[in-house]
């Protein structure tokens, strides 16, 4: 049964404060907007510049924006680039910026990747690629435009983890197998290390030591030292499925610390008790590898019900302390109370979970791991959200909706202990996966700022009442909730109206990974107003 003392019942009542007059935004002079399939965008705190990387078909495009002036500085496209291109990121590392880009070699059967420095200041290049990485064979990634079934081209062939000090960078690739056929198929991971001046440490090929059917690589890591490491969920046998009928897991949960140049595996087991791990998240912390994420009492895997799909619920949270040959330093499990699930519910809602509380079967539903920040002190930020998915049949057509619903932001401290959990109240749905809709998390001023869009009619909403729906593309409020990181204190804030920008502005094609921190209390987002023109928003907390 889930109960909370009183000490847990003040550490974890979500108090929010509904405040108009904590921020403050200005719009700049707008700009000719360029359509990219591709968007990435930098800051730079010292000039207060912002830098956007764009791919328009067989072009590139580089536009550099001042943050203090309010506008546009200058524009460059590039028309030298490497046939077929894909951009797989930018991203600072250290004091440079860099931008990755693959190419298909079709003559060779060869995927590479390249990179070429950016000047930041000048709205360029600073001389022409280099070739990191040359892979013999194709490689696993996500489609880069669907249409129907079918799909055109392909990104994210190459990941990019950077090490807690951010000095080394592990770039990865899974190989395509040549047989598709999970049962007798090990996976092959290209590992490759560079230091911040992108030298080559080591490179390699490493094949996993089970078959895919066995083996699941839930999360990668490297430290700073250079050292790759794998969380895996490793079948005691080759069953696949997992039901409710199941009393104990039939996996195990292994860390696997790679050694690049000999294609060497430490393998390590992670004992889970009774435990069904659902999501788990890897980071390197001061002096161990922390393990953390949700867990179940029940099989953790999505299920199905009529229409509607879940990736599962969570009964709460883990945080597992690792020391770097995989040994455990410690180990704490955070069970989400009853108090925390009936939240912004309807009142029949929490009366069918204080029944199922009674049988120990309350949980959160649909909840899934979005965000794991390790700060400065070694405490530990974990941010889920509500998503699951519908699908639709009406006499003409069918599709999905896509459902982002609310959220739970918990702080454990640097000793292991509960600070403090929040959840936090937000309905919101797409006919396109992802959208507008999420959230992003950006640290200011020493408070947690979750970043979304909203129905202005809950702004001020009861515990047992539900949020009104927020529809992707139907205008929407940006809001912010703004969390004390100290006592968890929430202050909910709706900044401006996308239909009704300074009274005059609709804006639109809002999306968090637009959104940059440009100081300590600044934030700035790029947005679509019609008429072929871009803005950009700066936002100020006061």
């Amino acid at each position: 049964m889930k109960f909370i003392c009183s000490i847990f019942a003040i550490l974890l009542f979500p108090f929010i404060s509904f405040t108009q007059d904590k921020f403050d935004y200005v719009v700049s002079t707008p700009y000719r907007v360029i359509d990219g399939q591709e968007k990435y965008y930098l800051s730079s705190f010292d000039d207060q510049k912002v830098l956007s990387i764009k791919r328009d078909g067989k072009d590139l495009y580089m536009q550099i924006f001042d943050a203090k002036k309010m506008k546009e500085l200058k524009r460059n496209k590039f028309t030298d680039m490497p046939k077929g291109f894909v951009l797989e990121s930018v991203d600072w590392f250290e004091d440079r910026a860099f931008c990755y880009f693959s190419v298909w070699d079709k003559k060779n059967t060869t995927e590479q990747l390249y990179v070429r420095e950016v000047d930041f200041d000048n709205c360029g290049f600073k001389g022409s690629e280099r070739r990191l990485i040359a892979v013999q064979g194709k490689l696993t990634g996500a489609p880069l435009v669907s249409v129907g079934y079918w799909s055109v081209g392909t990104i994210d062939k190459f990941s990019f983890l950077y090490s807690k000090d951010r000095t080394k960078l592990l770039i990865q690739c899974r190989k395509k197998p040549e047989i598709k056929r999970d049962a007798i198929n090990h996976d092959i991971i290209g590992m490759y290390v560079f230091d911040k001046d992108l030298n080559e440490l080591a490179a390699n090929e490493v094949k996993m030591p089970y078959t895919e059917k066995k083996m699941d690589n839930i999360d990668y890591h490297i430290d700073s030292e250079g050292i790759p490491y794998i969380l895996a969920k490793v079948r005691k046998d080759n069953t696949t499925k997992e039901t409710a009928k199941d009393k104990t897991a039939n996996y195990v949960i292994e860390l696997l610390k790679v050694d690049i140049k000999n294609k060497n595996i430490k393998i390590t087991q992670i004992s889970v008790e009774d435990y069904y791990m659902k999501d788990m998240w890897l980071y390197e912390g001061t002096d161990n590898m922390i393990c953390a994420g949700f867990y179940n009492k029940k099989p953790a895997s999505g299920w199905v019900w009529g229409n509607v799909t879940s990736d599962g619920n969570a009964d709460g949270l883990f945080l597992f302390k690792l020391d770097k040959d995989g040994g455990i330093n410690e180990k704490k499990f955070y069970e989400i109370p009853l108090e925390i699930i009936n939240q912004y519910t309807r009142t029949g809602a929490q009366k069918r979970n204080e029944k199922k509380d009674k049988k120990g079967k309350a949980v959160l539903s649909n909840l899934g791991l979005e965000k794991m920040i390790i700060q400065e002190d070694n405490s530990i930020i974990l941010i889920g959200e509500q998503y699951y998915r519908v699908y639709h049949r009406t006499s003409r057509s069918s599709y999905y909706t896509y459902h982002y619903d609310d959220m739970l932001i918990t702080k454990i401290d640097a000793e292991g202990n509960l600070a403090w959990m929040r959840k936090l109240p937000k309905k919101t749905y797409s006919r396109q996966q992802r959208g507008g809709l999420g959230f992003d998390h950006i640290a200011l001023d020493g408070d947690h700022c979750l970043l979304f869009l909203d129905n202005v009619k809950n702004m001020e909403l009861g515990l047992d009442k539900r949020p009104a729906t927020h529809v992707d593309g139907l205008g929407g409020f940006l809001t912010v909730y703004r969390i004390n990181d100290e006592t968890g204190k929430v202050n909910k804030v709706s900044i401006f109206d996308t239909k009704n920008v300074k009274g005059d502005i609709k804006v639109y094609q809002f999306n968090t990974g637009r959104i940059l921190q440009m100081s300590e209390n600044e934030i700035i987002m790029e947005l679509y107003k019609k008429e072929k023109e871009d803005v950009m928003i700066k936002i100020m907390m006061k």
